[in-house]
């Protein structure tokens, strides 16, 4: 084979891979991001074959799910007539299924093999986790985020001669008993590629089977695979170099070559020669398996379960009248699932209040620079890069400056602080004179009286935060202010209808001694709090410069219109007005009469969430607030858990509706949107990223060994990047089990995502042609699209190559439905 095919497959090999990304900013990420130009079902095939990936919960699961009725048989008989099984009755399928339960595991399963998989076989060692754990280690030095005190690697190489150069003076592996592992690495070229060219050479994979072999090895330390391919996604949206995950794979190919030749004498070769048969016949020959097939459909029998009882909803909905021709107030909300229950309850505190859903950003893709920082952090989708920068002020900039120079100041002795505290020598000194000093401090924080971590937004800046919290927007031009602004109102749909008072509401949580803390923010805002957003809207928004403009642009907003910045805590639910300050005298009864009803639904919404928390008993709301200062809680809240729907359509379709904050909403009228240019930038951004953060859900609850973060309380920070579980492995991604079980059963329900859209079926069809990666997505079964019509009634439902079927299905008789087992 030679090296230009060996490259492209090791290409194709490294696109399967998902990424992920850092602490400081983690966000949802669909992990079979790289499968989805293949079907729901061949991928679950393939991932279970290649890697014992599971994509679906085991029968039993299923089961139980019929018995409470949460499957019923109209959802079997679909699932089995979407599978060309039209002849099977249900009666025969449950036979078969309870037959596949009772049996299951008791044959043995094809897998392709690694090298170290057959080393394994042959030695009964596992070296695999060896590998992974040798990995691990040197990786959390390479990557490392100024975590560490002393970095042993040299982070200034590339990924493959940086680890090639430790290894070599390595003495563990050859303790371990792989015999001249140092020695047999300087026979191996030092460019990744050659290198890796070299090895499969000496592997002499066939290349029909060579990407499957490589994706293999990619997933063994899938952790660290995914966030090598975090750092390539990164770079490729800033024009920076984009190979780091094929230097990573050559890493992972030094090991397979040095077990082969470590192990010729225990009969290595012939295994192998072997298992490379096996591995061209499977690759030629479906194989089948009987109890995955099973699961597969009783997973779309899950699926179609969640989409009757959305479309019973909706059908069984009278529709409210037409929208008031102008509110009193506005209020836009991220899409996020868990504004969908404030949202609710705001409405009833006040019908003069209309919520609009709309991406967490605003149309405001910032990059933001905290006060005394060098460098910023993007607040937007990580789907596009970041825009102009935004830097962090307080009111009058004699106070931003004297504020940056305390922050440097108290930054630069804590930094020295901590040094002394982690020295080699000093900690011993530290911690005999000084460790009782701070017992008060440790007994304040584990009863909530102080707060563990300081408050980001007030570090360093000590009474000064009292003078007003500003931004400096001095560096984006009148012309890019006006485009975003006029992006933001478009999408939104108020071009045309503005309320006298528009608060724009980010959202973000609060908990402390949480490394995955970023992962409960606004995910539209890169993994951060949409406070900055919001208040960069509120800037621009009622900036008399911009609105001169926007008028000349066709899009007037009202003299009396007042945007104001909010921010949603989701841990809480308290609604903080961050520019109260701004509120002019005129609208001071309307402001008011705003808070009183925000309080109300502050109120109301943490006593629905109570009940998903287990509070049962004592002041709802004193518990909620102490769970977010609680620095031993597990589960300050639910995020995200539970999502299942995405509803593109006006709101009054979904007023009132008790969605149980499962659904993202997204407020959009086709009726205003001639070119459908708003559906189209609604399809392929807001529901990809929705999309990615259902099936992350997915993914952590059916396989939480692979993509889950595993145990919450045994989690070890490294590099400040990511964690692992105890004291060593693979780098854990996804949720932890905590953020997905509540201890005793699943709190979220692994359902793909439905997408619901009012909108005519031709316009839906026409972005999907122009979209091949979109369409791919819905044809493949990554994604359920449901249409809307004019009655409000989900009517169609789309089955892939631009077909719609009508749902015609009666309801189900509850009575004649539920199955007997």
């Amino acid at each position: 084979m030679n090296a230009e095919n060996i490259e492209n497959q090791i290409l194709k090999a490294c696109k399967r891979i998902a990424p992920v990304w850092p602490l400081k900013n983690s966000v949802a990420v669909n992990p079979y991001l790289g499968m989805s130009d293949m079907s729901f079902h061949a991928a679950t095939k393939k991932l279970s074959e290649s890697s014992d990936i599971d994509m679906t919960m085991s029968i039993e699961f299923y089961l139980e799910e019929i018995q409470k009725s949460k499957i019923h048989d109209v959802d079997i008989r679909a699932a089995l007539d979407e599978n060309d099984k039209k002849r099977l009755s249900t009666t025969i399928f449950f036979k078969e299924i309870i037959v596949l339960s009772i049996s299951n595991g008791a044959f043995e399963k094809f897998k392709v093999k690694t090298v170290a998989d057959v080393a394994e076989e042959l030695t009964k060692k596992n070296w695999n986790e060896y590998m992974i754990d040798r990995v691990s280690s040197w990786a959390s030095s390479y990557f490392d985020i100024y975590q560490a005190s002393w970095n042993t690697t040299n982070a200034s190489k590339s990924i493959f001669q940086s680890w090639k150069q430790d290894a070599q003076i390595d003495r563990s592996a050859e303790l371990m008993g792989i015999k001249n592992f140092r020695s047999l690495l300087k026979q191996i070229p030092d460019n990744s590629l050659e290198a890796a060219t070299f090895i499969i050479d000496r592997l002499s994979i066939p290349e029909e089977t060579l990407e499957t072999y490589l994706h293999t090895l990619l997933l063994k330390p899938v952790g660290w695979s995914s966030y090598v391919a975090g750092e390539d996604w990164n770079n490729s949206l800033y024009s920076g170099s984009s190979d780091n995950l094929k230097s990573f794979l050559s890493v992972l190919l030094c090991w397979e070559f040095c077990l082969i030749e470590s192990f010729k004498e225990s009969g290595i070769e012939a295994a192998w020669k072997f298992n490379k048969i096996e591995l061209e016949n499977y690759s030629r020959n479906a194989i089948t398996d009987d109890c995955l097939e099973a699961r597969m459909i009783l997973q779309d029998a899950y699926d179609f379960a969640c989409q009757r009882e959305l479309r019973e909803k909706f059908n069984a909905r009278q529709l409210t009248s037409d929208t008031i021709e102008r509110p009193q107030v506005q209020a836009v909300f991220c899409i996020d699932v868990r504004s969908e229950v404030y949202r609710r309850n705001l409405e009833t505190a006040d019908s003069e209040i209309e919520t609009i859903g709309f991406a967490g950003f605003f149309g405001f893709p910032i990059n933001f620079i905290p006060l005394a920082h060098k460098e910023g952090k993007n607040q937007c989708p990580v789907l596009i890069p970041s825009g102009p920068v935004v830097k962090e002020a307080l009111v009058g900039s004699e106070n931003t400056d004297k504020a940056s120079a305390k922050r440097i100041v108290k930054h630069q002795v804590e930094k020295t602080w901590k040094s002394f505290k982690a020295g080699a020598v000093s900690s011993f000194a530290f911690v005999s004179p000084l460790g009782l000093s701070y017992l008060p401090k440790i007994v304040s924080d584990s009863f909530g009286l102080t707060r563990p971590t300081v408050d980001p937004n007030k570090d360093g800046l000590g009474r000064m935060i009292s003078k007003g919290r500003d931004l400096d927007l001095s560096e984006i031009a009148l012309e890019e202010k006006v485009s975003m602004a006029a992006g933001a109102l478009t999408g939104m749909g108020i071009t045309e209808r503005i309320a006298p008072m528009v608060l724009v509401t980010g959202h973000g949580s609060s908990s402390v001694n949480n490394p995955h803390a970023t992962g409960l923010d606004c995910g539209a805002c890169g993994g951060h709090s949409g406070e900055i957003n919001a208040m960069t809207a509120e800037k621009i928004l009622n900036d008399k410069q911009v609105r001169k403009e926007l008028f000349s642009m066709g899009i007037q907003i009202p003299e009396d219109t007042h945007f104001v910045a909010c921010l949603h805590d989701t841990t809480t639910d308290e609604i903080h007005t961050l520019g109260a300050a701004n509120v002019p005298a005129t609208h001071t009864v309307l402001f008011e009469s705003t808070r009183r009803a925000l309080k109300t639904a502050s109120e109301t919404t943490r006593k629905e969430r109570a009940l998903r928390l287990g509070i049962k008993t004592g002041d709802v709301h004193s518990s909620i607030f102490q769970r977010s200062k609680d620095w031993s809680q597990i589960r300050p809240e639910w995020g995200l858990a539970g999502c299942s729907s995405f509803i593109i359509a006006p709101r009054n379709r979904t007023s009132g509706m008790d969605l149980k904050g499962e659904s993202f909403l997204h407020s959009y009228d086709w009726k205003s949107d001639k070119e459908f240019k708003i559906l189209e930038s609604i399809i392929c951004a807001p529901m990809v990223v929705t999309s990615w953060i259902n099936l992350q859900y997915y993914a952590s609850t059916t396989d939480t060994k692979h993509f889950g973060a595993g145990n919450k309380t045994l989690h070890n920070v490294t590099g400040g990047i990511g964690v692992i579980e105890g004291s060593g492995g693979d780098l854990r991604i996804g949720l932890s089990l905590q953020s997905i079980h509540n201890g005793i059963e699943f709190v979220h329900a692994p359902r793909r995502l439905n997408v619901v859209i009012e909108a005519p079926l031709d316009a839906i069809n026409e972005i999907l042609e122009k979209n091949p990666s979109i369409k791919e997505l819905c044809d493949n079964s990554w994604i359920t699209l449901l249409s809307i019509n004019e009655n409000g009634k989900i009517e169609q439902r789309y089955t892939g190559d631009f077909e719609w079927n009508k749902i015609t299905a009666e309801l189900p008789n509850k009575e004649k439905e539920l199955i007997t087992i």
